[in-house]
C-alpha cells in the first residue's frame, strides 16, 4: 500500500470524527436554544414587585377616600425588581455563550452587565444571601472570561462545568423569589381584597344590586390575581426543567455525545415548549 494511501485511510477516521463532533453538537445547541426561549418568558410576565406595591398603595387611598397626596413609596420594590432583573441576565446570558460554543462560533456580547456587583442584605421584598452573591459572582466571572478570551467548542466542557453550580444557584433564586415573594405579596392582596369588600358586602343599607356588583368587582380581581400567581407558577416549572436538563448535560459533561443524554436533552426540550405554550396562552 502506498503512503498516500496510508494517508488518505488515517484522515477518513480523524474526518468522521470532526463531522460526527459537529453534528452531535446540535443537541447541545438545540438545548440552549430552548432554555433561552423559555427562561426570556420572564420578560413576558405580568406582575412585579414594584407593579403589586403600586397597586397595595392606591388601593390604601381608596379605602380611606383620599385623593390628594397619594404618592406611593416603591422605592424597595423597584430595587427588588432591578436585583432579579440583573441575577436573570447571568443564566440568560449563559445559554447565549454556550449555543455559540456548540456551534463553534466566538461569543461576542456585551460584558456591560456582568460587572455589576451585588451586595448581601434585606432589599424590602428580597433577601440577597452570600451564596446568592457567590453564585452571581462566578458566573459572571466566567461569562466574563469566555466572551473576552474568544472561548470555542473546545473549551465547552469547561464551560458547563464551571457554570453548573452556580446556575442552579441563580435559576432556584428565580424560582424562590417569583413563587415565594412576589407571590406571597400577591397573596396578602388577595386578603386585604377580602377584607376591603367584605364591609360592603355586608352593609345592609347598600341595595342588592350594589352588593351584587361589589361581589363581582371582588371575584374579578381575585381571579386576576390568582392568573397572575399561576403565570408565576409556570414559569417556574420552565425554570426546573432548565435546571434539570442541565443536571443532565453537567452530568455526561466528559461524553457529550452519548446518546441517552442526547435522547434526555431533548425530552426536556419537548417538555419546555409544552410549558412555554401553556405561559403564553394565559
Amino acid at each position: 500500500m502506498s503512503s498516500s494511501s496510508k494517508k488518505k485511510i488515517l484522515l477518513l477516521p480523524c474526518i468522521a470524527v470532526l463531522l460526527g463532533s459537529c453534528v452531535n453538537l446540535k443537541h447541545v445547541g438545540k438545548f440552549s436554544e430552548t432554555s433561552i426561549e423559555g427562561i426570556e418568558q420572564y420578560e413576558t410576565i405580568s406582575p412585579t414587585f414594584t407593579k403589586v406595591c403600586l397597586q397595595d398603595c392606591q388601593q390604601g387611598h381608596i379605602r380611606t377616600l383620599e385623593i390628594h397626596n397619594t404618592d406611593c413609596d416603591c422605592a424597595q420594590n423597584q430595587k427588588a425588581d432591578s436585583i432579579t432583573q440583573v441575577i436573570y441576565n447571568a443564566p440568560r446570558d449563559y445559554f447565549y455563550g454556550l449555543a455559540d460554543l456548540s456551534q463553534n462560533e466566538l461569543t461576542n456580547y456585551k460584558t456591560d452587565d456582568f460587572t455589576k456587583a451585588l451586595a448581601t442584605g434585606d432589599f424590602g421584598p428580597i433577601q440577597l444571601k452570600e451564596t446568592d452573591v457567590q453564585a452571581y459572582s462566578d458566573i459572571s466571572t466566567l461569562l466574563l472570561r469566555a466572551f473576552t478570551d474568544s472561548y470555542r467548542r473546545k473549551k465547552i466542557k469547561e464551560y458547563v462545568a464551571q457554570a453548573h453550580g452556580p446556575l442552579l444557584k441563580l435559576l432556584r433564586f428565580l424560582e424562590l423569589n417569583l413563587t415565594g415573594n412576589l407571590s406571597g405579596k400577591l397573596e396578602v392582596q388577595k386578603s386585604g381584597l377580602k377584607n376591603f369588600y367584605f364591609d360592603f358586602l355586608k352593609d345592609k343599607r347598600l341595595s342588592d344590586y350594589e352588593r351584587t356588583k361589589f361581589a363581582e368587582d371582588y371575584f374579578r380581581r381575585i381571579s386576576e390575581i390568582t392568573a397572575q400567581q399561576k403565570e408565576l407558577e409556570t414559569f417556574a416549572e420552565i425554570l426546573q426543567e432548565i435546571a434539570e436538563a442541565h443536571t443532565t448535560l453537567y452530568n455526561n459533561v466528559s461524553n457529550m455525545t452519548n446518546k441517552e443524554a442526547r435522547k434526555e436533552l431533548e425530552r426536556y426540550g419537548r417538555q419546555m415548549n409544552n410549558t412555554v405554550s401553556s405561559l403564553r396562552r394565559m
